[in-house]
């Protein structure tokens, strides 16, 4: 019979094996944590990880230690999940601290040889935000979709690109969100602009020569109350207001109308038949400007991060309540699904303050290390 030395030797036999192969695994892991990083995917896969242990579970010849394994691998996994948190939050501090160094705010209103631009066509509402944000520009690019103006960032088009993110009647544009997480550009600005909507057609159009009626469909969700009234209409979505106006002034044809601005008419030659006609009197669409590089001071009084939940009870609770605790107010908060997993969502958080303080640095340092990806957005002026 084997004495106690012995099996201890054999143990530590089998632990030196158990060494190495953690080693071989770790390292595995980091580069699993390089693709997550470069893939802007969460860390945590709950569905990953449950097929690992079941898969494992079918590996052992003696079934009475299924509860044991179940639980060694919960615990390597969560040590896996640990090590690329560390490694990415010690990559993502590394790297805004750079940015945050060269970050240089744009003299807007000199905005010199930049190349600039924004959704829609030339009458849009993103062209007048763009406008009042920039001033005059040179050349700007007009964009059919909400990525291809991303896309056009990416591949060095333009600097800046112009996009709506939210209307205080109908809320966030989805698409635009899902387009943050997915490229890794930078919120430097934000504009307000209130967008009247009028129904505008050829000369001589009267409310009861209409048949159809192009817009976007958020003009469409702005103005319900007044499109109610005439059910026997149309409605036609269209890639944006601007590109509507241009069609129906292109068609020339009374029974066909947008929905578009006062400016619309005016370039592309329309008569307003019906303004103001959205919900809410003070309809404000909220733009932003997004950028590759980041760019804030001393002066910028807003940041926006994006992060991940794990699903477990009172992880929101405890993200969230690291604003309060360093006295920072949120201004929004908006969900929207991950594209792995069934119910994991990502959180987008708009609050006042600078990512050079150190409240918010506090907060923040807090949220990563609790957070299975955590992305800081950008640090800018708000506009009121």
């Amino acid at each position: 019979m084997a004495d106690l030395d012995s099996y201890r030797v054999r143990i530590d036999e089998i632990d030196k094996e158990i060494t190495k192969l953690f080693e071989e695994r770790m390292n595995v892991v980091l580069n699993v944590a390089k693709y997550k990083m470069e893939n802007n995917l969460p860390i945590f896969n709950r569905g990953r990880e449950d097929e690992v242990i079941q898969k494992n579970i079918g590996y052992l010849e003696n079934k009475d230690y299924s509860g044991e394994l179940e639980e060694f691998y919960n615990d390597l996994m969560e040590v896996s999940r640990n090590l690329q948190k560390r490694k990415m939050q010690e990559e993502e501090k590394a790297k805004n601290a750079e940015v945050i160094k060269k970050s240089k705010v744009l003299d807007k209103k000199n905005n010199g040889d930049k190349k600039i631009g924004f959704f829609g066509v030339s009458g849009s509402f993103t062209e007048e935000a763009m406008l009042k944000y920039f001033g005059n520009v040179k050349n700007p690019k007009a964009y059919d979709e909400f990525e291809d103006v991303f896309l056009a960032v990416k591949n060095n088009e333009i600097d800046y690109g112009v996009i709506p993110i939210e209307n205080s009647s109908t809320g966030a544009i989805a698409q635009v969100y899902d387009l943050l997480s997915k490229y890794e550009f930078y919120i430097v600005g934000e504009q307000c602009i209130r967008a009247e909507q009028n129904i505008i057609g050829v000369k001589g159009t009267k409310l009861d020569d209409i048949k159809e009626v192009y817009s976007h469909p958020q003009p469409f969700a702005q103005s319900t109350e007044f499109l109610k009234c005439h059910p026997e209409w149309k409605l036609i979505p269209f890639h944006s207001t601007s590109v509507s106006a241009k069609l129906v002034s292109d068609l020339k044809e009374k029974s066909k109308v947008a929905i578009a601005s006062k400016r619309a008419a005016e370039i592309y030659k329309l008569d307003i038949i019906k303004e103001n006609i959205n919900n809410q009197s003070q309809n404000t669409t909220r733009f932003i400007i997004i950028s590759k590089n980041l760019e804030s001071d001393s002066e910028c009084n807003k940041v926006s991060v994006v992060f991940s939940i794990d699903d477990k009870a009172g992880t929101l609770y405890k993200l969230i309540s690291h604003f309060a605790e360093n006295n920072i107010n949120m201004i929004k908060i908006e969900s929207r699904p991950m594209e792995q997993g069934t119910w994991n969502y990502f959180l987008y958080v708009d609050f006042d303050g600078n990512i050079e303080s150190k409240e918010v640095e506090t907060a923040l340092n807090l949220i990563k290390q609790n957070s299975p990806y955590f992305k800081l957005l950008g640090g800018y002026r708000k506009n009121i």
